[in-house]
């Protein structure tokens, strides 16, 4: 079959539309078929299937300002320990609370997330985590030392026992909604003679058609729960609490105390029995709905009641579920110049970013700090070392610092010598396998067992214990992690170890004994439990029956510390290998680094791609010049015929 172009048609039209469908198709293709990795960044501590709203740094000032509800925002850090075990009761928390959503709202932002971490210093978050109150209709701004600023909320005290947390947030939305929650006192109770003057009087009923009347102590909060839990059918039920008994309590022919009953707008009325050993809101709460036969609306996920999902946030705060196809699962002790450098760039910005001002104990224990960096750091870049260098010394000429100038000082420097490079959405050696596990705290861990081993190496006698202690004192975002700290070094007068060996030896055994803490518990990472540390898979030479062998264990630990290494260096080099040993030879093109590590293997394929493409446009158009010219056959004109009905078909 012969296709020939149709009668008037020209280059300049159709066939060019050809050409351009063409190498639209091509170019596509070549994104679909290049291997580019997925990286989703941290996995979230709350998900699409859980009451907890995720707020952002560009939802939560639109959500808890100027709202007709409440809102109780959990401020967080995925990577933080003590986070992570509170998660699962702030999830069942807000599942307790769904049918309060009228009124209070349960939230969480995860002040690890890059994006995140300005808003957490706007609204002075120290620790986490961190629960604030935002009352209903709460104001952007008010005044403080006669400045307009932004309103933080209030602090909220995290209990110990779930109960308490609820009844002391119901405690502090009385004042937020009077008309539902206050109970009536004896001058308004003592004219309520019959079901009729209940309806007479709007202070009660409210335009509902059935009310529940409820007798119990002014300290009780059971009525208040029921009312909470039936705030969504204002219209048709309404909750009355008294805390004395008044005509209708003999009317209701109620007995005991606390008691119950009910009128309705249809002229029934009658009481409740509350059994000894039942969930009395429960109890009431169904009972209510039957009796007022009620609709009960389909409490679901914050995620399916906006239709929006929960995004993973970005983890260059702590550990993520990113995607680690490529790095060996090998479980070799090592420490990676990535994970250090990770961490050290987050402490510096989302956590001492996170301070207003850096003044006093904070200012000396910043100080000392990032000298010791400057000093023991290993950079494999004079880039990094130039950045520490220049920041301790820009730091010890200080007498206060203002956020602004810090984050001004961070950025120009980080512009001028580019000291991360690396991808701020991976962990290596500190890599998680469950969301909110390892990641900072594993790279912080590492971080002080590197400094004091070098330390140690380069025997030189200097103060590092000191020195991390003060940074994890002023400024370590889990306050309770801080606080376990710093009881181990009053405890062990860790901080007059003036040999370094002490000091390296001190910080070993302070990490097993929090190791030994923290068994079993919902921040342990599965596949990467709690054990003594060196294991005696890794340094079977560190033990002596079951006790260590001390010196073993240093030399162990200036083996594993003293270098850290490239982990994508590594990663070549078992490419390469591997590559040998399947293919006998290794070739220069493919490895993964080419040029002296200017192109990656990914950057050989788009190349490779792009160079095929072009030379098949090129076959195309040399037949349309030499050969349709001379002849109505046209092959880019067919084959565009023919490419758009597969495309059609689809």
């Amino acid at each position: 079959m012969i296709c020939t172009s149709p009668v008037g048609m020209t280059w300049d039209t159709e066939t060019r539309r050809g050409h351009l469908l063409i190498t639209l198709t091509f170019l596509q293709l070549i994104a679909w078929s290049t291997p580019f990795p997925a990286l989703t960044g941290s996995g979230p501590l709350y998900g699409p299937n859980d009451f907890v709203y995720v707020l952002n740094a560009s939802t939560i000032q639109n959500m808890v300002f100027y709202s007709d509800r409440a809102w109780l925002v959990e401020f967080f850090s995925s990577w933080c320990g003590h986070c992570v075990q509170f998660a699962p009761v702030w999830k069942q928390f807000a599942t307790d609370l769904k049918e309060w959503r009228s009124m209070v709202m349960v939230a969480g932002i995860d002040c690890a997330d890059d994006l995140n971490v300005g808003s957490c210093r706007e609204f002075e978050i120290m620790g986490y985590p961190t629960l604030k109150l935002f009352p209903k209709n709460a104001k952007r701004n008010v005044t403080s030392e006669g400045k307009s600023v932004l309103n933080t909320g209030e602090v909220f005290q995290r209990p110990n026992s779930m109960v308490l947390l609820k009844n002391n947030l119901i405690d502090a939305l009385i004042p937020m909604f009077p008309q539902t929650l206050v109970a009536f006192n004896e001058s308004f109770s003592k004219n309520l003679l019959t079901p009729k003057s209940f309806w007479e009087n709007p202070e009660f009923s409210n335009g509902a058609q059935f009310l529940l009347l409820v007798y119990e102590n002014s300290d009780s909060h059971a009525g208040l729960e029921v009312a909470l839990r039936l705030s969504n059918y204002q219209k048709s039920c309404r909750v009355v609490r008294f805390n004395e008994k008044n005509p209708m309590y003999l009317r209701l022919s109620l007995d005991g105390w606390p008691a119950a009953g009910y009128i309705s707008k249809d002229g029934t009325f009658g009481s409740l029995i509350l059994g000894n050993n039942q969930d009395i809101i429960d109890l009431l709460t169904k009972a209510v709905i039957g009796l007022a036969q009620i609709t009960q609306i389909e409490e679901l996920p914050w995620s399916e009641v906006v239709g929006e999902t929960h995004k993973g946030l970005k983890g260059s705060g702590g550990g993520a579920l990113e995607n680690y196809d490529n790095i060996p699962s090998n479980l070799e002790d090592k420490v990676s110049t990535e994970d250090l450098l990770h961490t050290v760039r987050n402490l510096l910005r989302n956590e001492v970013g996170l301070l207003q001002k850096i003044d006093g104990p904070k200012l000396v224990a910043l100080k000392n700090f990032v000298s010791i960096l400057s000093q023991y750091f290993p950079s494999d870049r004079r880039e990094v070392q130039v950045f520490l260098v220049k920041l301790s010394d820009w730091i010890r000429h200080q007498r206060e610092i203002e956020n602004y100038k810090y984050l001004e000082k961070l950025n120009d420097m980080e512009a001028e010598l580019n000291p991360w490079d690396i991808d701020m959405n991976i962990w290596y050696d500190c890599r998680p396998t469950v969301p909110g596990r390892r990641g900072y705290s594993c790279g912080l861990w590492r971080l002080f067992h590197t400094l004091t081993v070098i330390g140690l190496e380069k025997h030189e006698d200097t103060q590092i214990l000191p020195a991390i202690h003060g940074y994890v004192r002023e400024f370590f975002g889990c306050k309770e992690c801080a606080k376990h700290f710093d009881e181990m070094v009053e405890r062990d007068n860790a901080l007059q170890l003036r040999s370094i060996r002490d000091q390296t030896h001190w910080l070993w055994k302070a990490h097993n004994e929090v190791n030994l803490r923290l068994i079993g518990t919902p921040s342990e990472d599965p596949a990467f439990p709690k054990i003594k540390y060196p294991s005696s898979e890794h340094c079977p030479e560190c033990y002596i029956i079951n006790d260590f062998d001390e010196g073993k264990v240093e030399e162990y630990l200036l083996r594993v510390y003293s270098r850290p290494e490239r982990y994508m260096d590594k990663m070549d080099s078992d490419t390469r290998r591997n590559r040998k040993n399947m293919n006998g030879t290794a070739s220069k093109l493919s490895s993964s680094s080419w040029m002296g590590g200017l192109f990656s293997l990914a950057d050989m394929g788009i190349f490779m791609m792009l160079y095929f493409s072009i030379v098949l446009l090129l076959v195309f158009a040399y037949i349309h010049f030499k050969v349709a010219r001379r002849r109505r056959y046209d092959p880019i004109f067919c084959l565009h015929r023919a490419w758009s009905k597969i495309l059609s078909n689809y």
